[in-house]
């Protein structure tokens, strides 16, 4: 009688054993994403150093360059949601930034078909007009967060 405790105590624990290795290796394979990876820049997209450094032109001031942009917003789904632009200024002292909306710009190619031409339907007076833009990260070290 003593042995078949065991043997049942045994039997019972198998199924049990199976079962747990069975969720914690389903756990694993769900958390565990393989990466995939890429040899060429895939057609219709960019760098983001094709914009960044780049000269906005304004559309309604004949082209003139109104500012530079020195940063991207981008959402957690990747998506640019704006273009920070220094605007005013000299040489970047005296330069604050201004967050244009990415649907607000136009970008085409230039005559070589190299670089990007950026412009927005906005003066430079309009942009130097416009509230600046701060970085809610740089908000935080100014509070001491």
């Amino acid at each position: 009688m003593k042995m078949i405790k065991p043997a049942i105590l045994g039997t019972l624990m198998v199924p049990a054993l199976m079962f747990t290795a069975g969720t914690a290796n389903a756990e694993e394979n769900t958390t565990t994403m393989e990466a995939t990876y890429l040899t060429e820049t895939p057609a219709g997209t960019f760098h983001t150093d094709a914009l960044t450094g780049n000269r906005v032109k304004s559309s309604v001031e004949d082209d003139e360059d109104i500012g530079t942009i020195t940063d991207l917003v981008i959402d957690e789904d990747g998506q640019i949601n704006a273009v920070v632009v220094g605007v005013g200024g000299f040489l970047g002292i005296g330069e604050k930034n201004v967050a244009i909306e990415w649907d607000s710009l136009e970008l085409t190619k230039d005559e070589q078909g190299e670089d990007y031409v950026i412009t927005v339907n906005a003066s430079e007076d309009a942009l130097e007009a416009a509230e600046e833009y701060s970085r809610d990260e740089d908000e935080d070290k100014e509070k001491g967060e």
